[in-house]
């Protein structure tokens, strides 16, 4: 969790008994002494970065240089450019890796455009240096203070700025408006965990929502939720999900590498625990130990969802008895990795961009998030190595996602460790594990091509020059 997801944590509280004070004043004629919504908010913000401000010094300082500091204030390393640029906003590497076709498809059809790439996190940087290393530029998306954002659009001058999904801070969408530039969100979802809390908010978020042009939408669903929290529907469209098109995961040397090793050394079968979450690796190891009394040469990749918990599980596994490596420990190579994992039950992957190439080796990967109630992860890319997979009942970030597989056949759903160890026990049956797995394959190709006509909804801005907008009166706000 990072300061700004703190931040907002508290806004959508203040903001929710804001908006109940709205409708008890609306009731009584006293709009007129209500202070602007933006201002309230603004302080709320404020506030919120303060008191969460020591523990994302604590928690996430490490990672971030002088420089980047300075970006969460507006202070990018750029040089004004000509107006015309593309601004895009992913957050995390998810939303980052969701976006890379399309935005290579942008550098295609608008080769004259700069292209920058902001984020919130580390490793959603890391992946964008990785997989777009030839756009203009790249920086930490300025904290939401009206004067911090308008820092940024003074430098960058974009004509369209591109926001990955749900990331809806209020003066980031109305100072890129107010400034000429159109604003548009890709690959939009919101989760219905994520629509009651915004529901609290939706005279604000009818506001916040204005400032958008265009809402692109993975399912019928999201677009409906969108328009639950006062998105116009005019201005809502239903695309599909990018990440049925991102580009095949690359394998990598150390994938390579561990799959000859394991063949050579006949172990298996390979459980991949993917993108684990607080409270989630003691349910995962109850069930490798169920699993371990069947299979004694089968091997567990344990993936943490965050870097800063790589040390923290490395802990808990140590204090467990178990036989681990980590990753960062090994020299890569066939011949060496044999050897060092001969000793070892658990091979830890404490690295950044690894994780979707090593699905190759999985007999059976399981979605971590899915068994604590944190909403899921993505299953798409094991999907796309025809794996088996299985997750827990929390999939209600990927709802959709989890249905259509589902309803294909194409995924196992499981209730808790037991039913998890049952799931690997199944791999015996090598008919139901080929059928598994090519029809999770079939989904991934069966749902592409919203990268197509999510490049076909941003011609309608991208094709002609924004007018200039002047900055909304009160009355208007």
């Amino acid at each position: 969790m990072n300061c700004a997801m703190h931040c907002g944590g508290i806004v959508r509280a203040a903001l929710s008994a804001y908006n109940q004070f709205w409708f008890h004043r609306c009731s009584q004629g006293l709009l007129t002494v209500l202070p602007d919504m933006y201002l309230v908010y603004s302080m709320l913000f404020t506030l919120g970065a303060i008191l969460s401000a020591p523990y994302y010094l604590w928690r996430k300082g490490k990672g971030l240089r002088p420089g980047h500091w300075r970006e969460r204030f507006g202070c990018i390393p750029f040089q004004e450019t000509n107006r015309g640029a593309i601004w895009i906003h992913a957050v995390s590497v998810g939303e980052t890796l969701a976006v890379v076709g399309l935005v290579k498809e942008v550098e295609r059809a608008f080769p004259g455009r700069k292209i920058f790439l902001s984020h919130v996190t580390p490793a959603g940087r890391a992946a964008g240096e990785a997989q777009l290393p030839a756009i203009a530029g790249r920086f930490y998306l300025p904290l939401d203070w009206r004067w911090a954002v308008r820092r940024v659009l003074a430098r960058l001058q974009p004509a369209l700025l591109i926001v990955v999904e749900t990331e809806l801070w209020p003066n980031l969408l109305r100072a890129t408006q107010q400034s000429g530039a159109r604003v548009v969100v890709v690959n939009a979802r919101l989760s219905r965990r994520s629509l009651r809390g915004y529901k609290l908010a939706r005279p604000f978020m009818r506001r916040v929502l204005a400032h958008v042009d265009l809402i692109c939408a993975q399912t019928e669903a999201d677009a409906d939720r969108f328009r639950q929290i006062g998105a116009r529907p005019e201005r809502v469209r239903m695309v599909g999900n990018l990440k049925f098109d991102a580009q095949p995961p690359q394998r990598g040397e150390f994938a390579r590498a561990l799959k000859m090793a394991l063949r050579r050394a006949q172990r298996g079968p390979v459980l991949v625990a993917a993108s684990t979450m607080p409270g989630e690796e003691p349910l995962v190891l109850e069930a490798w130990e169920l699993i371990r009394t069947r299979y004694r040469q089968a091997l567990l990749i344990l993936a943490p969802r965050h870097p800063a918990r790589f040390d923290e599980v490395a802990r808990y596994l140590a204090g467990t008895g178990c036989s681990f490596i980590r990753r960062t420990t090994m020299q890569v190579g066939e011949q060496e990795l044999g050897p060092q994992l001969a000793s070892a039950a658990i091979l830890l992957l404490d690295t950044i961009g690894e994780l979707a190439g090593i699905f190759e080796v999985a007999d059976l990967v399981f979605i971590g998030g899915s068994l604590v109630p944190t909403g899921g992860h993505n299953l798409l890319e094991p999907a796309y190595w025809s794996k088996v997979i299985a997750f827990g009942p929390h999939m209600e970030n990927f709802h959709a996602i989890a249905k259509l597989f589902l309803d294909a056949g194409a995924a196992i759903q499981i209730r808790n460790p037991e039913e998890l160890a049952h799931a690997a026990w199944l791999l015996e049956n090598s008919e139901a594990r080929r059928r598994l797995g090519a029809s999770a394959r079939q989904v991934l190709e069966q749902n592409s091509g919203a990268t197509a006509r999510t490049l076909e909804c941003l011609r309608e801005f991208l094709g002609r020059e924004a007018p200039v907008r002047r900055p909304l009166s009160r009355e208007a706000k």
